[in-house]
C-alpha cells in the first residue's frame, strides 16, 4: 500500500487543438501493459472533458484513481488530477504517478498551479 500524502490538484499542458478520445484511450490503455493489476475505462464525461477511470488491487481492496482530461478552449487542453475525484486523495502517490506517465505519453508537461 503506498504512503498517504498531503494530497493536491496537479495539472499537465497537452498539446493539441482538441482532445482525442482513442489517443487519451491508448495512451491509457498502454499504462494498463506497464503496470499489473491495472484496469482503465476512458469515457467522454461531458463535451469537453475526456476522464480515465484507472482501477487498481491492492492486498484485496479495490481503488479508483481519476484523471481527466479538459478542453479548455482557447487556452488548449490540460490533464487534471483532482486531489477530491475518487481515491486520488487516500493513494496520491499512485495518482500522481499514473498522471505522470499519462502526461508524458501524451506529450504533456507539468503547470505550476
Amino acid at each position: 500500500m503506498s504512503e498517504e500524502f498531503d494530497a493536491f490538484d496537479r495539472a499537465w499542458k497537452l498539446p493539441g487543438k482538441r482532445l482525442e478520445l482513442e489517443l487519451i484511450r491508448s495512451a491509457a490503455e498502454a499504462l494498463t501493459r506497464a503496470y499489473e493489476g491495472l484496469a482503465v475505462r476512458v469515457d467522454w464525461e461531458d463535451d469537453d472533458t475526456v476522464t480515465c477511470f484507472f482501477r487498481m488491487e491492492e492486498d484485496g481492496a479495490a481503488y479508483e484513481i481519476e484523471l481527466s482530461v479538459y478542453d479548455l478552449d482557447s487556452d488548449g487542453r490540460v490533464l487534471s488530477l483532482e486531489a477530491d475525484a475518487a481515491d486520488n486523495s487516500a493513494r496520491f502517490e499512485d495518482a500522481c504517478q499514473l498522471a505522470e506517465d499519462l502526461a508524458e505519453a501524451l506529450g504533456g508537461w507539468s503547470l505550476d498551479l
